[in-house]
């Protein structure tokens, strides 16, 4: 048994190591916190061939983030299979791939903690204004490391400054209360970034031909002392993660006073 365990330990690290070195950081920020369980084959326990399939536990919103894209789902099954052919003994038309969620270890008094949470929640400020922007067109935010995003782009830009272990806030509200209308407001960035003190803020654009509220929406920002303000293209940021914040998180180090 343990050397099951050894061997499923050692697919796991090559799998996730296979992800990073294929540039695909953000499949493997999805996965590196789940488990792999290899099953026995009644049929071929005997024989070569005994391993029927592999059973990956992820944590519930990594799981759910991959159900429901499907690219990223065969990505990851593609992936992995990748690293299992030749490795394990099994059929291979025959062998399957699970995603399941990963159960939660159990505290001491975790139902009173829950009951807490329940009575005590809240709905969160951040991506409050986005999720309003969805809700009128009857869709959801995307949900990631429980943390709402409106694009793939913006997740992909979030991993690499999870990557960077750089103090970011992603869908910040921000507030100033100047004329109590809240449109006027409340504003929402994308990326509110700190670094070694210095702020500024990485926006995810969408509509290249909305220059004039881009450009108001930054001077609401400037008043306030946030000078360094980085619109980068959706399609590029999620293209190049790596490249949008290693220019951003340059550029902002220049801010320095």
């Amino acid at each position: 048994m343990s050397d099951d365990l050894n061997l499923e330990e050692r697919l796991y690290r090559t799998w996730v190591q296979y992800l990073i070195d294929g540039s695909r950081r953000e499949f493997a920020g999805l996965v590196v916190d789940g488990e792999l369980r290899l099953v026995e084959s009644d049929e071929y326990r005997s024989s070569y061939f005994h391993y029927a399939k592999a059973v990956v536990y992820l944590p519930h919103a990594s799981h759910r983030f991959i159900l429901d894209n499907k690219d990223f789902e065969e990505e990851i099954r593609n992936s992995l299979w990748f690293i299992l052919q030749g490795n394990i003994p099994c059929i291979e038309d025959e062998f399957q791939i699970d995603l399941v969620t990963k159960l939660l270890d159990i505290e001491p008094d975790w139902r009173k903690t829950i009951k807490y949470l329940i009575a005590n929640s809240k709905d969160l400020n951040q991506g409050l204004i986005t999720e309003k922007a969805f809700a009128k067109k009857d869709q959801e935010a995307i949900i990631y490391n429980e943390i709402k995003f409106a694009s793939n782009a913006e997740i992909r830009i979030a991993q690499e400054l999870e990557a960077k272990k750089v103090l970011f806030f992603p869908l910040p509200l921000a507030v100033r209360r100047e004329t109590g209308n809240n449109y006027k407001d409340h504003r929402e960035v994308d990326f509110l970034v700190c670094l070694d003190g210095i702020w500024g803020i990485l926006e995810v654009s969408y509509h290249p031909d909305r220059y004039e509220k881009d450009a108001e929406k930054d001077a609401w920002f400037k008043k306030s002392g946030i000078l360094c303000i980085e619109h980068r293209s959706a399609e590029r940021c999620y293209n190049q993660p790596k490249t949008v914040v290693a220019e951003f998180l340059d550029i902002l180090s220049k801010h320095k006073r």
